[in-house]
Order: structure tokens, then C-alpha cells, then sequence
């Protein structure tokens, strides 16, 4: 009984033992490493009409959900841990309340397929369950496991551009796109690389990197940086530099009021500056930045195509507006104004395809799930911003994509825990029946 006064934390936190861990690791490998080019390359009808509806899920969401289901399953009664667990978050509750509301506002009004919310919005819930109050040592190895799938993601786009080759072949609107010089690596498209890439160099700074040892530390994130040169992405690659010249500014201010810095990663900067101008003056000579600085000073078309956007609102009524258009009549719109990758901002997409009154109150569901996350890793915020950022200047969310799930991944396992959520943690465990049955499911 005296259980009860206390909070119950962690009844759908995935259980100890190598079964959940390789189960877990797996999930995180699909997520990173299998792209939605790759899914198509192999036969599955992922983005377009037809096929079996499981053709339209990533692997790495039915295994996450598979692995919520085993999690609530160690327990005498499963419901009981699924129904405290989401219990004790009513913000997710709220948020997956929003999703559902923009699946039936795609299937019941504007006729658009509801798949597309499953990957790109229920996946992170699904990894936030189970991740959000992981063990410290499971939390390590996943770690490393991620850091490593980053490197060699960079490395094979820096192979790709360098080499002449494409691991998937770019598929957009049906269209495969043979000039892209852009690399897709693992993750997939250019910009989801970048966006993603980007938010992995802003958590290296903002504590993310605290598993490493401490010469890794500039290696991985120069290794990243390269792999923004290869991925493209402007808006990506131009707010990590303004995060990178804001993090440096506050750590001299620091030094300057008298706070502790380690001499030997001054030293270590002092040695390592100049090799490294020396190393981009190379790279330079050989043409490794020609493509990307010829991008930014010739965007093909690609801001004009975030102002054109806006004009679609001019042919809309204010119903249509505020209850969501017809799909077909917004498409012929986008095509007679050249938009026909998609509308360039995440914000912008959804209220043109859902209306605005569902958009708001969806967007106010996502507002809730990210300051969850920030609640249980509060040194997520500068990360949480960056990448809606980014996601405002391109189809992104707005687009099928597991990618929000790589974010919550990222951000759960690199990151430390609040000093609250390791409070609660410590004085609140799940039920005896539920720790009983999971000792029947773990394999040491």
C-alpha cells in the first residue's frame, strides 16, 4: 500500500537482460542503418499505392512496438503496466490524442493516406516508452552503438561523393533523381542527413559526447562536420554554425568569470587548430567543398519554392483553410507554381494538407511530447530547437519518415537524465507481480 503514495516510474521501461538489449539494439540499427530508399530497393510498396499495409510501416516501428507489447507483457497482468505507464504521461496521452485526430482528418476530409503519421509521429512515442528511464549501463552501450552507426553513416557519404556512387538511388514523388550529387548514406535523403547529422554535432556540445574519451571527442564531430559538406543541407549546416560560434562565446564568457576548464582540451584545441586548418586547406585544394559552396550560391530554385508556397493560400477559401482542401486541388496548385517536391516547411505542409484547427491543435500535441522529452532530458532544449528549425525549412515531418524517431533516440541515450527523473526513479520501482514475470523473460 505504501507503494502507492510514491510514483510509479518505469512499468514500460524495457527490462534488463541480453534478450531486451539485443532486441533494443537491433531496433536502433533498423532505424539508423535501413532508409525508406532501402525498403523500396527492396520490393516493399513503402511509399507508394498497393501492397500490404504492413509494407507501409518501417521495420523499426513494428519492432519498437513489439518491444513495448513483450515489455507490458512481463507482468502478471500486461494492461496493467500499459495503462500506468501512459497513466503517469498524460502529455504523450494528449499528443498520440492530436495524431489520432489527424488520421481521421486524413482519412474521413481531406483523403490523404494516414499511414504516413504512423512512422513519422507514433514511432517516437513508441522508443520514448521504453527508453526514457533505461538503466545507465544498457544506456552506455547504446551509446557507443550510435556514435558509431554516425561515423560510419558520414564516412559513407564522404565515400559516395568522393567515389561516384550511391548506396540507394533517390526516389522523390515517384521520380528518381540521377543528377543529385548529394550523398544518401544510411539515413536516406540528403536532408534528413543533414538535419540529423546536424542535431548529433549540436548533442556531442551539449553533453552527448560524455561517453566518449576525450580525444574522440573533436575527431567524431570533425567527422560530422564532413558529412555535412556531403549531405548538403543549408539550413542544417548553417544553424549548427551559429550553434557551434554560440556554445564557444559561452564557454570563453565562463572562463573569463573565473570558471574550472580543462587545460589539456586547450591544449589539445591549440595543437589540433592548426592541423585542422591545414587539413581544410587540402580538402579545398582538391574541390571536396566546390559542390556545397556552389550550392549556396545557387540554390536552383530552392527559396524561391519557400515563397511561392505561400501563394497557395490565395486560391483557398477560408473553409478550406481552416477545415483542410481537397488533396488533388492542392496538388494541381503545387505543380502549376513548380512545387513538385513538396511544400519546404514542415509548418507550412501540414496546415495545406490538414487544415489549419487540426494543424494547431496537432501542433499543440507535439509542443506537449517535445517538452516531455525536455522533462526527462533538460539538456535536450538547444537540440529540441535546432531541429524544429531545420524541420521549418523543408518537408521533413511533413513527409513520411522515421527520422523524429532517430531524434528521440539520440537525444534519450546520449543524453544524462534529470536530477528529478533519477530522483524518482530511485525511490519508485514497478509492481512485484511485473518484476516477477520479467525474471521469466530475461536471458543474462
Amino acid at each position: 500500500m505504501a507503494q502507492s503514495a510514491t510514483r510509479l516510474s518505469g512499468y514500460l521501461t524495457a527490462p534488463a537482460g541480453a534478450f531486451f538489449g539485443g532486441l533494443i539494439a537491433l531496433d536502433i540499427v533498423l532505424l539508423f542503418a535501413v532508409s525508406g530508399y532501402v525498403l523500396i530497393e527492396a520490393g516493399w510498396n513503402y511509399g507508394d499505392a498497393g501492397g500490404s499495409p504492413l509494407e507501409k510501416i518501417h521495420p523499426a516501428t513494428m519492432l519498437a512496438a513489439l518491444i513495448l507489447l513483450l515489455t507490458a507483457m512481463t507482468a502478471a497482468n500486461p494492461l496493467v503496466p500499459l495503462a500506468k505507464g501512459f497513466g503517469e504521461r498524460p502529455r504523450v496521452v494528449f499528443y498520440l490524442a492530436t495524431v489520432f485526430l489527424m488520421m481521421a482528418q486524413a482519412m474521413l476530409v481531406v483523403g490523404l493516406p494516414f499511414t504516413v503519421f504512423i512512422d513519422t509521429f507514433i514511432g517516437p512515442v513508441l522508443v520514448f516508452l521504453f527508453l526514457a528511464e533505461v538503466d545507465e549501463d544498457r544506456r552506455r552501450r547504446l551509446a557507443w552503438l550510435i556514435h558509431g552507426l554516425f561515423v560510419v553513416n558520414s564516412l559513407l557519404g564522404i565515400a559516395e561523393v568522393g567515389l561516384g556512387f550511391r548506396l540507394t538511388p533517390l526516389h522523390i514523388e515517384g521520380e528518381t533523381l540521377e543528377e543529385e550529387w548529394r550523398a544518401s548514406a544510411f539515413i536516406g535523403h540528403p536532408l534528413s542527413n543533414a538535419m540529423l547529422t546536424g542535431s548529433y554535432m549540436v548533442l556531442l556540445l551539449s553533453g552527448g559526447a560524455r561517453d566518449l574519451p576525450q580525444f574522440l571527442k573533436p575527431v567524431l564531430f570533425l567527422i560530422a562536420a564532413a558529412g555535412m559538406v556531403v549531405f548538403g543541407g543549408r539550413a542544417a549546416t548553417g544553424l549548427v554554425v551559429l550553434f557551434v560560434v554560440w556554445h564557444v562565446l559561452r564557454r570563453l564568457v565562463d572562463v573569463l568569470r573565473g570558471r574550472p576548464f580543462d587545460a589539456a582540451l586547450v591544449l589539445l584545441g591549440l595543437i589540433g587548430l592548426p592541423v585542422l586548418a591545414g587539413g581544410v586547406l587540402v580538402l579545398a585544394d582538391a574541390g571536396f567543398f566546390d559542390k556545397f559552396l556552389s550550392r549556396l550560391v545557387d540554390d536552383q530554385g530552392s527559396a524561391s519554392t519557400r515563397v511561392e508556397m505561400f501563394e497557395i493560400f490565395k486560391h483557398l477559401t477560408w473553409a478550406e483553410i481552416l477545415l483542410g482542401p481537397n488533396a488533388d486541388y492542392v496538388h494541381n496548385l503545387m505543380r502549376h507554381y513548380g512545387l513538385d517536391y513538396g511544400i519546404e516547411s514542415f509548418w507550412v505542409a501540414i496546415v495545406l494538407s490538414y487544415g489549419m484547427i487540426a494543424g494547431l491543435v496537432f501542433f499543440a500535441g507535439l509542443f506537449m511530447f517535445s517538452a516531455d522529452v525536455v522533462k526527462e532530458r533538460p539538456a535536450s532544449l538547444a537540440v529540441m530547437i535546432y531541429f524544429f528549425a531545420v524541420a521549418s525549412a523543408s518537408l521533413s515531418l511533413s513527409a513520411k519518415t522515421h527520422g523524429f524517431s532517430m531524434f528521440i533516440v539520440m537525444i534519450l541515450v546520449l543524453l544524462p537524465r534529470g536530477r528529478a527523473q533519477e530522483a524518482a526513479a530511485v525511490t519508485s520501482a514497478p509492481d512485484a507481480g511485473q518484476r516477477a514475470g520479467r525474471a521469466r523473460l530475461q536471458v543474462a
